[in-house]
Parts: C-alpha cells; structure tokens; sequence
C-alpha cells in the first residue's frame, strides 16, 4: 500500500511543537513517520489523543510507569497529557508507524455523540492486531486522511465527526471483547513516582533525592528500579520533561529566559549548556528556527 499521499516524516528531530501548532488548527492530523537513523524520542505528551498505528518493525515504550513492545499492525492509543517515550531496538533496520492525532476537545464531541455512558477511558490502551486487520482501522485511518482534502471546512468537519466516532466505537467494542488491553505498570512504585514527577517537575526543587523522601525510599534503591524499567536516569526523565515545557512556551510565544524558568530550570547558564548538548543549537537559535517556520505555514 504507497502512503505518497500521506504526510512523511522522517527521523524527526525537534519538530513536536510544530505538530502541536498544525494540530490546533486542523482538528485531526495524519501522517507516517519513520524512524531509521534516530532511535528513541524524548519523554513528552501532548495535548491531543494519538493513535500510533505500526506498519514495520517492534519498538519498545514506556508510559505511565510501564515497559511494553507494539508489533505490526498493532495500535496504541494515547489519552491527551500521557508521558511516553519511544526506544527503537538497535538491530532493527527501521520503524515504521501511521499515526492519528485527534484534538482533544473534538473528540470530547465525539465521544458524547457516538459513545455515550462510556466510562473514561484509561491513558493508553494497545488494539490487537488481529482485530486492527479484521476491522481494517488502516484504511479506516487513510479515509480520516483523505478527508482532509475536502474544501468544504463544515463538510470536512462532519466527515471527520463520523470517522474519528466510527474508530472509536470500535476501540469500545474492542475493550468489551478483550481485543484491546490496557498495559499494567511494571512497578507500583514506578507509576506513582511518574505520576508525581509529571505534577511537579516545573518545581526546581524537583530532585531525585526530594523525589526519593517523598516516597519514603532511599535515593539509591529508587534510581535502580526507575533505571532498570525504564532505561533512563530520573534526573534525564525530569530534564526531559521540563525540555518539553520549555519549547512549549516557546510556541506559546514566551521569550527564552521566561520559558526557562518557568519549565523548571533554575541556573539559566547550565540550561543553554544542556540544551545545546542535546540538541546541538542554543534555545535562542531554536527559538528563531521555530518563529520561521511559524511564519512559513501561515
């Protein structure tokens, strides 16, 4: 099946904000992204619901305290604000997903008119593949993307109503039947330490050690779990979220040292120092390159 006539993103760098600026303006958004030379993503969530629809290769993802694989033709299903982070196993050639992203108060609409008396749904559920084939949520996704050439923006609109309703009475018809499941936290204590971490990391006082007292365990025992299930140091989880933040306020319009601040970084130097580490330009640089491609996509 070619996907020409879909949106390609290849290993994406920095480019999440732009998403979440494209998104607010479109109600639904569609595209494949592949993943070759790039093999993880930083923790992030975002403020819409995504479904991540694998076409090629296995890839490992942490969210909400768990550690799970999706597979080909499986599907997850992101709730807006889930932490999540994407690891691509080094031996794999390449990862390939098609992926919906659905504004979260459109879908609220939704949801009301075609799902109605449903309990709230979990952060994430995973769709089997077996049912992802049967139902044929690919194509279902690929006529959500063709709609988006309607000209007709009310006709486009309920066209998108129907489809995105359609996906999910589905994913509720999948839960009921155990055709989706909802992934377990790998650690109790791993899943409320995110959770907290995601509540206060904008604190500056946010350290492991404050994180450690607050859960009434040593420092060194909870580095160790939160390292061996989620791959990562918590002091990078916490300074991956507050990256995330920052270049969030940078969409919003805020100046570099607001934005700083703001997202929880305290030292200002060592933050430009950690930011050009990361991502191999300066915050202001950055800030520039993203006002211009703002303007480009007015």
């Amino acid at each position: 099946m070619s996907y020409h006539r879909l949106t390609s993103i290849v290993d994406q760098h920095l480019t999440q904000d732009m998403a979440n600026y494209q998104l607010s303006r479109n109600l639904v958004s569609v595209g494949y992204y592949v993943n070759r030379e790039t093999r993880s993503s930083i923790a992030h969530s975002h403020p819409y619901y995504e479904f991540i629809l694998v076409r090629r290769g296995i890839c490992e993802y942490h969210a909400n305290g768990g550690r799970f694989f999706l597979h080909p033709d499986e599907m997850l299903i992101l709730s807006p604000g889930t932490v999540h982070t994407m690891l691509c196993p080094e031996e794999a050639s390449s990862y390939e997903r098609l992926i919906l992203q659905v504004d979260a108060e459109f879908m609220s609409q939704v949801l009301v008119s075609f799902v109605p008396n449903v309990r709230p749904a979990p952060p994430l559920y995973i769709l089997r593949a077996e049912a992802v084939c049967r139902w044929g949520i690919r194509e279902l996704i690929e006529r959500i993307n063709a709609s988006s050439s309607v000209s007709d923006a009310a006709f486009r609109e309920q066209l998108y109503r129907c489809q995105v309703g359609e996906l999910m009475l589905l994913t509720a018809h999948f839960a009921r039947t155990s055709q989706a499941i909802v992934p377990s936290a790998s650690s109790a204590l791993l899943s409320d330490v995110t959770a907290y971490i995601q509540s206060h990391f904008r604190e500056p006082e946010l350290s492991v050690g404050s994180v450690a007292q607050q859960f009434y365990v040593s420092r060194e025992h909870l580095s160790r779990v939160f390292k061996n299930h989620t791959s990562e140091s918590i002091s990078h989880y916490i300074t991956d979220l507050r990256m995330q933040e920052f270049r969030y306020g940078l969409l919003m319009g805020k100046n570099v040292l607001p934005a700083c601040l703001e997202s929880g970084f305290s030292d200002y130097s060592s933050f430009v120092k950690t930011f050009r580490k990361l991502y191999g330009i300066t915050p202001a640089d950055y800030r520039e390159q993203l006002r211009s491609a703002i303007n480009r996509s007015i």
